[in-house]
């Protein structure tokens, strides 16, 4: 939601406007006096009224709201799961439980739900009501100005990447035509009178277009990423097959033995597959390119959550290689900072910031006994 709130709600300034209320009582009579009372402080509200929970959740399904008030004694029982249900999709309702004393006085109401105001029946429609609705509205309101400032940080950071990758790639290009220019600006004057300039500078000049070449197609193969059926979801064990058969050419002549594995059950993945396996080949490529003879690759999927919290997958690539130096492993992800020979420094770049546009992150660690582990974390929803 966006807008201000610009009614009689001081404290409250941030969030949007008006203020969007759903009070899900069961006793009619009780519901009127709280929607009342909140119409009272909130005379520009949108404030809505549901008996049950199959109500509630279908309003919710529907649309958003600041604040949801529930009732934890509803004629069809279940205003925990209500409050399970806006948590599990991360919705940004805040929530205000109505209970009698000996509800409240229960431990076992608060699990799971920070920050969540408890209010006594006993004491709505009062003032208690509306300061627990004020603190509501206060903390939705931080939250989501954090938010903002955590997707501006990022914005940022994105941009700062993309200059600094676009930079790079001038300053690599620069040079070779330079020397291409130099050589042209030369050639009336001294490709008749200096064989050894016209011998020696024609190879230089072969030398830099093929580097300006390379550099091009480089770049197009690692940032070209086949979009995929939007919404589709894909097998991980499948994919991970897939770059199975992939690394293994590569991996063999260098005698270097990959192995793939995975831990846990795996529901279908809403990632970008695509993409995904863009990012994976990047790294499986270059614990090859790191690994001895005779090493051995690695690539563990992990899933990873907890019943009612976010699921995760952990996509972990390790080689036997000498790994990352603690000082460059803040650096790898920068693009054109490369410790392999030859490299261009832009595959991991590209592969975090796929990471990053899927929500997830991509780390580099030390491996046991050496090597590097780079780990690819994606939420599944």
């Amino acid at each position: 939601m966006s807008g201000t709130n610009k009614g009689n709600d001081s404290d409250c300034q941030g969030v949007a406007e008006p203020v969007r209320l759903l009070v899900i009582v069961g006793d009619p009579r009780e519901r009127s006096a709280v929607l009342g009372a909140l119409r009272a402080s909130w005379p520009d509200a949108e404030a809505a009224g549901v008996a049950t929970r199959q109500d509630a959740l279908a309003r919710l399904s529907t649309g958003e709201f600041d604040v949801c008030l529930i009732d934890l004694d509803l004629p069809d029982g279940g205003a925990w799961q209500i409050g399970n249900w806006l948590h599990e999709r991360g919705r940004d309702e805040r929530v205000v439980f109505l209970g009698s004393e000996s509800m409240l006085r229960d431990g076992s109401l608060q699990a799971g739900f920070e920050a969540a105001e408890l209010v006594a029946k006993s004491a709505r429609p009062g003032l208690l009501l509306e300061t627990s609705v004020r603190r509501a509205l206060e903390y939705r309101r931080r939250a989501l100005e954090s938010r903002e400032l955590e997707r501006r940080v990022a914005r940022a950071e994105e941009l700062a990447s993309l200059n600094t990758l676009l930079a790079g790639i001038a300053h690599n290009l620069n040079n070779p035509l330079t020397t291409i220019r130099t050589f042209l600006e030369l050639l009336p004057e001294r490709y008749e009178s200096d064989p050894e300039f016209r011998g020696d500078y024609y190879q230089l000049v072969l030398a830099e277009l093929q580097r300006i070449r390379d550099l091009i197609r480089s770049v197009a193969q690692t940032i070209a990423i086949p979009a995929s059926e939007e919404g589709r979801r894909w097998s991980l064990p499948e994919l991970l097959s897939e770059l199975e058969v992939y690394v293994h050419g590569g991996a063999s002549e260098k005698g270097v033995s990959v192995q793939v594995r995975t831990e846990g059950d795996f529901e279908p993945v809403p990632a970008e597959r695509e993409a995904i396996k863009q990012a994976l080949v990047i790294l499986l490529d270059n614990a090859v390119a790191f690994s001895p003879e005779r090493g051995c690759v690695e690539l563990v999927a992990r899933a990873d959550g907890e019943p009612g919290g976010q699921s995760w997958i952990h996509l972990e690539v390790s080689d036997q290689g000498e790994g990352v130096a603690e000082e460059s492993r803040s650096r790898v992800f920068e693009p054109f900072f490369s410790t392999r020979t030859g490299g261009l420094g832009i595959g991991l770049f590209v592969a975090r910031s796929v990471a990053r546009a899927h929500g997830g992150s991509l780390e580099v660690g030390a491996g046991e006994p050496r090597g590097a582990v780079f780990t690819l974390s994606l939420p599944v929803d």
